[in-house]
C-alpha cells in the first residue's frame, strides 16, 4: 500500500493506493505538487481519498482560469481520461454548429451560441454555481440546450399529428345494433365521466382520419367498458377490432369481459396469446384472415407475421407503455398504407401529471376518465411496520372468518442478493403455518397461465381467502369482493405502482382496507411517500405528488411513455419550458417549416417513430 500525506493552504488529507506501479512510487515523491478527484472519506487517520484519478502539477502549470473537471458515465472498459480526450475532439470539431433560430423573432433567452453552450457544459469554469450547470439548473448555456430540443420535440409533434391526419380511415357510424347489445349488457349505467370519453370516441371515429386518442382513467374507473363501445362501433360495420393486453392474464380478463358484453356475437371474438394450442391458433388465424373472428383479443402474440386481417379498422391498446415501440407499429401496420391507418384507441391507468399530458402526448387527443362508478367507497389506507405483523395476522385471521378476501403482496419471487426482500413462496409458507395451506393460494410469474387461472378462479370461488402473489396482479385480476391488500416491503415499490396494486380491491360495496407494510427504520422521503397513498385515492393526484417527492427523472422515461426519448431534457424536470417551446415551436411549423426540419434532423431524427406508435 502507498499512502500520500498531502496538504493545501485549507486542510491535510491522506491519499492512499492499495494497487500501484513502481513508476508511480518515482513520480509521486516528496513535494510533488498533484490536482486530485476522488471521493473524500473519514477514517481514524482523518480526512482520505482511496485511488483517485490524479495529475501532477509541474512548476509552469497554469493554475488560473482553471476548469472543472467533468465525470461522465461511461461503459465498462472505458475510463474517464479517455471519454474526456473523445468529447474534447468533438467539440473542437464543432466550429461549424449552425445556430439555426433567429433569437430576435423567436426568443431571446437563446442567444448563447450552441457550441458555446456545449463547452460550458462540458468543461464549466471553476468558479461557476455548480447547482446551475447540473440538471435542473437555470445557467443559460443549459437553458440554451434544453430549450432547442424540446421546440425540436414540440415541432415533431405537430408535423407527427399533421401527417396522422393525411391519412384516410374507415368512418364508423355512431350509433348500431352492437353498441345497443353491448350497453344492454352492462350491469351499470355509465357515468358521466365514461359518457362523456365515448362521446369524444364516437366523434373520432365518424371522421375519415384515423382515431388518434388516449384514454386516461384511475383504477376502477371502467376503461373496458369504454373501449367495448368503441369495438361495437367497428363490429357493426363488418370492419375488424384488434384489443392488444400486455399479459395473458389481462387479455383472458378483457376476452370474458368482452365475451360476456357480446353474447349475442360471442362466436366471433376470440383470444390469442402464447398460450393458444398450435390446433387452436391455426383456426382462429385462418378465421381472422375470413373476417369470421370479428373483435381479436390478444398479447404479443398479435404482432407476429402470420396474424392477418381482413379489414383491420381500429386497434384498442391496454397499458401501450408495456409494449416496445416497434412492437405496436408491427400492428399498425397489419391494415396501414402510405395512405390509410385503422382507428386507434389507447387505455391506460398510469396517470401522467396534468401538467405534462397535452405535452407528452401533443399527437394524440386525450380523454380523462375522472369519475368512479358509483356505490364505491373509499380504500382505508394506512402504513404499518413489519415488527407489527404478527397482529396484523391475527387481525385478519379474524376478518377471513366474516367472510374477507386478501391479497398478500411480495415484490419477488426468490431470494436476492441484494435486497432483503420476501419470496413469495417463503411468504406463502409463512402464512400457511397461520392458515390451513388450503385456504391459502399462490401467484407469481413462472407459473403456466392455466395454474394462474385455476389460482385466480380458486380465489374468486372462495376456496381460498388469501392470495400471496408479486405484482402479477397488477392489472387483469378482477375480485370484486376482495377487500383487503398487504404490501410487504412497500417502501420499495413507486407510487404509481402501489396506487395499481391498491387498485385490485374496493370494486365492490365491502369497506376495503390496504396495509403497507415497512420496514421498522425507513427514511424520510419514503415514509413520506407512502403517507401520500394514506391521504389520496386519486392517481393523479398522486402522479403529481410523486413528482414532487421523488424527483424528475424517476417518473418518466421512454420506456414508460413511448414518447421520443431525449438526449438532454427531461420533460418532467424541465417541464416549466414546455409552454413557451410549444408556442415558438408551433410558430416555426407555421412560419418556416424547413427551420423546423433542421431542429428535427438535429435532435430527433430516426427517433420520431417513438410518438408514432
Amino acid at each position: 500500500m502507498m499512502v500520500l500525506k498531502s496538504t493545501d493552504e485549507s486542510s491535510n488529507i491522506n491519499v492512499r493506493f492499495f494497487y500501484f506501479h513502481p513508476a508511480q512510487t518515482r513520480q509521486l515523491k516528496a513535494g510533488t505538487e498533484l490536482l486530485c478527484y476522488g471521493k473524500v472519506s473519514l477514517s481514524r487517520y482523518g480526512l482520505e481519498m482511496i485511488h483517485p484519478e490524479y495529475e501532477v502539477i509541474s512548476s509552469d502549470h497554469e493554475l488560473k482560469d482553471k476548469k472543472l473537471t467533468p465525470v461522465y458515465r461511461v461503459p465498462k472498459g472505458i475510463g474517464q481520461k479517455k471519454i474526456r480526450s473523445f468529447i474534447h475532439a468533438a467539440i473542437s470539431k464543432l466550429d461549424f454548429a449552425e445556430d439555426f433560430l433567429d433569437v430576435e423573432k423567436y426568443d431571446s433567452s437563446l442567444n448563447m451560441k450552441i457550441i458555446d453552450a456545449l463547452a460550458t457544459i462540458h468543461n464549466p469554469d471553476a468558479e461557476i454555481n455548480i447547482e446551475e450547470i447540473l440538471p435542473g439548473g437555470s445557467h443559460p448555456a443549459r437553458v440554451r440546450l434544453l430549450k432547442e430540443e424540446m421546440i425540436a420535440f414540440q415541432a415533431g409533434m405537430a408535423f407527427l399529428k399533421r401527417k396522422q391526419k393525411r391519412h384516410q380511415a374507415f368512418p364508423l357510424s355512431r350509433e348500431n345494433e352492437w353498441t345497443a347489445e353491448v350497453q344492454s349488457n352492462f350491469p351499470f349505467e355509465l357515468t358521466d365521466a365514461q359518457a362523456r370519453v365515448v362521446s369524444e370516441i364516437k366523434e373520432d371515429l365518424s371522421q375519415a382520419v384515423p382515431m388518434m386518442r388516449l384514454v386516461q382513467g384511475d383504477v376502477g374507473s371502467g376503461k373496458t367498458v369504454v373501449g367495448a363501445l368503441a369495438a361495437a362501433l367497428a363490429l357493426d360495420s363488418s370492419f375488424q377490432v384488434a384489443f392488444m393486453a400486455p399479459t395473458t392474464l389481462l387479455a383472458e380478463q378483457h376476452f370474458l369481459s368482452l365475451k360476456s358484453f357480446f353474447n349475442k356475437h360471442a362466436e366471433k371474438v376470440a383470444l390469442l396469446t402464447g398460450s393458444t394450442s398450435s390446433s387452436q391458433r391455426k383456426k382462429i388465424l385462418q378465421n381472422l384472415k375470413d373476417s369470421k373472428i370479428k373483435l381479436i383479443v390478444g398479447t404479443h402474440a398479435l404482432f407476429q407475421k402470420s396474424v392477418e386481417f381482413s379489414n383491420l379498422a381500429l386497434i384498442i391498446i391496454d397499458e401501450q407503455h408495456r409494449f416496445g415501440v416497434n412492437q405496436r407499429l408491427a400492428l399498425r401496420k397489419k391494415n396501414d398504407s402510405e395512405t390509410s391507418a385503422p382507428h386507434q384507441l389507447t387505455l391506460t391507468a398510469t396517470p401522467i401529471p396534468r401538467t405534462l399530458s397535452m405535452s407528452v402526448y401533443a399527437n394524440m387527443d386525450v380523454s380523462i376518465i375522472d369519475e368512479l362508478p358509483p356505490g364505491r367507497k373509499p380504500i382505508q389506507t394506512s402504513c404499518l411496520p413489519l415488527s407489527g405483523k404478527d397482529k396484523l395476522i391475527e387481525r385478519i385471521s379474524a376478518a377471513i372468518k366474516k367472510g374477507s378476501k386478501v391479497y398478500w403482496i411480495c415484490p419477488l419471487i426468490e431470494e436476492s442478493e441484494n435486497l432483503d426482500l420476501n419470496a413469495v413462496m417463503e411468504t406463502y409458507e409463512d402464512l400457511s403455518e397461520h392458515f390451513s395451506k388450503e385456504k391459502v393460494g399462490c401467484l407469481h410469474g413462472k407459473l403456466s397461465a392455466n395454474k394462474k387461472q385455476e389460482q385466480i378462479q380458486a380465489f374468486k370461488d372462495s376456496q381460498t381467502s388469501i392470495l400471496v402473489s408479486t405484482t402479477v396482479v397488477e392489472v387483469g385480476v378482477d375480485i370484486p369482493d376482495a377487500d383487503i391488500m398487504v404490501i410487504e416491503n412497500a417502501e420499495r415499490f413507486g407510487l404509481a405502482q402501489l396506487h395499481q396494486l391498491r387498485g385490485r380491491i374496493g370494486r365492490g360495496t365491502k369497506e376495503s382496507f390496504c396495509i403497507l407494510l415497512h420496514k421498522d427504520k425507513i427514511q424520510d422521503i419514503s415514509s413520506q411517500r407512502l403517507q401520500v397513498l394514506v391521504d389520496s385515492q386519486d392517481g393523479f393526484k398522486i402522479a403529481e405528488e410523486d413528482l414532487v417527492i421523488r424527483g424528475p427523472g424517476e417518473i418518466m422515461g421512454a420506456q414508460q411513455t413511448g414518447i421520443v426519448p431525449m438526449k438532454y431534457t427531461n420533460l418532467v424536470r424541465d417541464s416549466q419550458y414546455l409552454m413557451e417551446t410549444k408556442k415558438v415551436a408551433e410558430l416555426i411549423c407555421n412560419e418556416e417549416p424547413e427551420l423546423a426540419n433542421q431542429l428535427i434532423e438535429r435532435w430527433i431524427s430516426g427517433s420520431i417513430a417513438f410518438a408514432d406508435a
